[in-house]
């Protein structure tokens, strides 16, 4: 099924599950306008996203919605600002698995697991173990093998410390015994760590399916829950034999609030957001720029983030961040 294909199936799924077209809000709220603060440059990925999402959630909301950068310490400034704003739903952060649940854990910073009400999740795309097209290994098993064979040779890559495409591969390898008998090598960004890959000198990358695009690269297992439509050969993490929780690591994003926000306005929030994720205008910038788009309501990112939070925590302990 293409890509496309899940990303409709998504979106009418949520739709249906929310009954809703527009979602019925307290008389009272929103009364200004709402600001969503993106830790990260305009023009870049995050704030393109917010962008094309602030429309659709301001009209669900029936109000004004603003879009506000606020970058520095790769999306901590934001972060650690707005966590000791007051909780009145009127300024929301747009925080990546990243920001949310690895920077706390591995810098002092001023925020950490129950700084936040989270509102719902927008965007998640399961993360992938690759290696390149040319490489010899086909399936993990055959990595594994090659790796106990021949310890300290192989080479993960990741796009710097304590990212994601670093914790994909300590995933991997940590839940299948052998994270002591390969290295690592982190580069500044992920444009090197490919060129890296393409080039030999590092074996294994971890990242999204987007990957995939110029076919210079092969998966051999996804940190999904289930087989991706689009790869139905490729096993998910769980069926290379990696135990929960490990076996599920998205790159995703979601809005928060501070910690303590009324739950009416939290449902308001989360409602309104599901009706902008399942909004067509959405939906077609999501196409376009190859989103996949997931959307939890507010208790369910809320059990989703601190599965999240204390997966990560495994992780970063297993890479000795």
């Amino acid at each position: 099924m293409p890509r496309f294909s899940r990303l409709t199936h998504c979106l009418a799924t949520v739709s249906l599950a929310l009954g809703i077209t527009a979602p019925a809000l307290a008389a009272d709220f929103p009364s200004k306008p709402v600001n969503i603060v993106v830790p990260f440059n305009a023009g870049g990925s995050h704030d393109l996203l917010m962008r094309a999402f602030a429309p659709a959630f301001a009209k669900a909301l029936d109000g004004n919605v603003i879009v506000s950068n606020m970058a520095g310490g790769s999306g901590t400034v934001a972060a650690s600002t707005l966590a000791h704003d007051t909780p009145d739903g009127y300024k929301l952060g747009y925080w990546s698995v990243t920001v949310s649940t690895i920077q706390p854990q591995i810098k002092d910073l001023p925020y950490g697991e129950d700084s936040w009400t989270p509102i719902c999740s927008v965007a998640a795309s399961p993360t992938l173990l690759f290696v390149n097209a040319k490489s010899p290994f086909h399936t993990i098993d055959e990595a594994v093998a090659a790796i106990k064979a021949q310890p300290g040779r192989y080479i993960y890559g990741s796009s710097g410390p304590g990212t994601i495409t670093q914790l994909a591969s300590v995933a991997a390898f940590s839940g299948l015994g052998v994270l002591k008998d390969v290295r690592h090598l982190p580069f500044q960004g992920s444009g090197p760590a490919l060129q890296g890959m393409a080039a030999g000198t590092i074996q294994f990358y971890g990242d999204t399916e987007l990957l995939m695009q110029g076919g210079d690269f092969r998966p051999l297992l996804a940190f999904s829950d289930t087989r991706l439509a689009d790869l139905p050969d490729v096993p998910t993490a769980r069926e290379a034999g990696i135990e929960p929780p490990l076996d599920q690591l998205y790159l995703w994003g979601g809005l928060f609030a501070p910690a303590g926000l009324a739950a009416d306005k939290r449902d308001a929030l989360s409602k309104a957001c599901g009706a902008a994720v399942a909004s067509p205008e959405f939906q077609a910038f999501a196409e376009r720029t190859r989103t996949v788009l997931h959307y939890r309501d507010a208790a369910a990112f809320d059990a989703f983030y601190r599965a999240q939070y204390s997966a990560n925590a495994k992780l970063i302990d297993a890479a000795g961040l």
